[in-house]
Parts: structure tokens; sequence; C-alpha cells
């Protein structure tokens, strides 16, 4: 009745808080095994392809131990980075991004080490890189469950290679009006897509 949809509310806000928490709080990720040294290596590769950073969202990404920094999240048993969560939260009323808010950078292929990535969110911000494409190399991180680019202002082909990622049950792309496919035969290579 009313009191038992009340709890329901209250646990299900309770969980989603936990998530951003883990997700995107100042500690970041995880409590248990330490970060790998190769991967956080990687992880500082990639933080050196982003050019502007005016929410010092990467302040963080100092600390000896990867799975301390915001947005990342390891295994609690072995250490390896599961996830990159670094979506944009600062949107205006239309859901757009506010410009003076977001990442610039470019996605850098040093993320192909991170052999056991699941999770990669880079969305709303202002990673296009020079090229202005969405990265072929991104179709080669085959254990990817998760991939959300939207809100990114790529231009060109979306790149076919996307179709290797077998594993992958979400997939957004939207907010991306420059972006196009004349042929989409590529998303039939991926059998557990349940978003897209």
């Amino acid at each position: 009745t009313t009191a038992k949809l009340l709890l329901i509310c209250v646990l299900a806000a309770a969980s989603l808080l936990a998530s951003d928490a883990l997700q995107l709080g100042p500690a970041g990720g995880s409590v248990g095994a330490s970060c790998i040294p190769g991967e956080r290596d990687t992880l500082l590769s990639f933080k050196r392809g982003i050019t502007s950073d005016p929410l010092g969202v990467l302040d963080s990404w100092h600390k000896e131990d990867c799975c301390q920094w915001r947005g990342v999240k390891c295994s609690n048993r072995t250490g390896h980075v599961h996830r990159i969560h670094l979506r944009n939260l600062h949107l205006d009323l239309y859901g757009y991004k506010i410009d003076n808010t977001a990442l610039v950078g470019g996605i850098s292929n040093s993320l192909l080490s991170l052999d056991r990535l699941v999770h990669l969110d880079l969305s709303m911000n202002y990673f296009e890189g020079p090229s202005g494409h969405l990265p072929e190399f991104l179709g080669s991180l085959t254990r990817l469950r998760y991939l959300n680019l939207s809100g990114i202002p790529f231009s060109g082909r979306v790149p076919p290679q996307l179709g290797n990622l077998s594993n992958l049950q979400h997939l957004d792309l939207s907010r991306n009006d420059g972006m196009y496919s004349r042929d989409i035969s590529w998303v039939a290579r991926i059998p557990n897509l349940q978003f897209l």
C-alpha cells in the first residue's frame, strides 16, 4: 500500500545515490584490491589526452591507487579496471551539456590495454579529438557490455568495427548529429544488444 510504495521509493533512491557515489564521488571506486600498475599507467595516458577539465573531474587522478580515482571502478578481487564512467552530468533544462563543464580532448587508444573493461561512459563531453571521428579502435574493446558516447560531437561514419563488440548490451551514440551510417549490418554481429 502507501507505506510499501514509499519504502520502495526510498530504497530505489538510496540505491541510485550509492551507485552515483561509487561511480562519480571523489573517492571514486573500489574497496579491496589495489590498482594494477600497468592499468594506472594506461589511465594516466588517457588523462594526458584530455586538454581541458574545467570542473576538476580528474583531480583525484594522481593518487597511487587508481581504483580510488573519480569515475574509475575496479574489481574488488583482482584490481583490474572494470568501469570508466566520466559522463558530464551538468546539463541544461533541455538535456544538453553546458559547454564550460565538459571534459575536452581525445579518446586515447591506450584504453586498449584495459582488457577487463566492461563499462565505458564518456558521454556529454567533447572527446572528438583532432580528427572529429569516433575512433575505430573502440571496436577492439571486446569485453565491453556498456558503451555510451552520446553527446560527443563526432562527425563522419559510424565505424563498423563496433560490430566486433559481441558482448555489448548497451550502445548509445545519440545526440551525434554529425555521424551517419549507410550500412548498419554490423549491428547484427552484436547478439546481446538490448539498447541502441
